[in-house]
């Protein structure tokens, strides 16, 4: 078979970027297989930072004020790898301060984990891959950041409790928990869960390593970082 007949082939078998961001909930494997063959395309990590952004954005409109406090900018503001430092801080529900926060942790959590996951390819999994390409996988796998934020304030709206997250403390509600134990049920986040281990899938592709090296290094990371905000709780 000829290379301009391979080309042909993969162009034929590339998936729009609705199916890409839809799929990535369902066969993350098969996107970052695409996205580690296609040439680089910048809407591929446009499009989901600006979703978990526009996520976050909506949602402190759409929480009472009443209910708005610190942990829920916390929240929307949150990645699998960033922190803010401006996160935590109170600031008025409806202010421009409070929009920017969200937006500027959003785009900042994904360059960082971007950089994160680059380098533990080169530095532990001794490999070498695109900087963008990375970028690509990260910001596709934050869909699913953007669809717990979207769950995490529908549980806020439910129960009229805006610190409440898809996380074990939710089961843990009514019994009195010291702030570290809270913290620490609080870190085993669903969400979070199911981002660490899209991230493993993807750095696995682009590595081209197994699935349980990769998850070794991105779990390893992915404690390290909780132990640590736990600690400081």
């Amino acid at each position: 078979m000829t290379t301009t007949a391979i080309r042909d082939d993969r162009a034929a078998m590339m998936t729009t970027l609705t199916q890409k961001l839809l799929n990535i909930f369902v066969s993350p494997g098969d996107v970052f297989e695409e996205v580690v063959v296609s040439p680089p395309r910048a809407v591929c990590w446009l499009v989901p930072m600006l979703f978990v952004c526009l996520t976050g954005i909506i949602s402190l409109r759409v929480m009472p004020a009443s209910e708005w406090g610190a942990a829920q900018v916390r929240q929307l503001a949150e990645s699998d790898t960033s922190a803010s430092s401006d996160i935590g801080k109170p600031v008025r529900h409806d202010s421009a301060v409070a929009i920017l926060t969200v937006a500027a942790s959003a785009i900042a959590g994904t360059l960082w984990s971007t950089s994160v996951l680059w380098l533990i390819g080169r530095v532990f999994l001794k490999t070498r891959f695109s900087f963008f390409k990375t970028l690509e996988v990260v910001a596709l796998t934050a869909m699913i950041l953007g669809l717990g934020t979207i769950v995490t304030v529908l549980l806020g709206l439910a129960t009229g409790d805006a610190s409440i997250r898809p996380a074990l403390s939710l089961f843990a509600r009514q019994v009195y928990a010291g702030a570290r134990l809270h913290a620490a049920l609080d870190a085993v986040n669903v969400f979070h869960l199911w981002t660490a281990t899209v991230l493993a899938i993807g750095l696995s592709k682009l590595a081209r390593v197994s699935f349980s090296g990769s998850a070794f290094w991105v779990f390893g990371y992915w404690v390290a970082l909780r132990v640590a905000m736990i600690c400081l709780a």
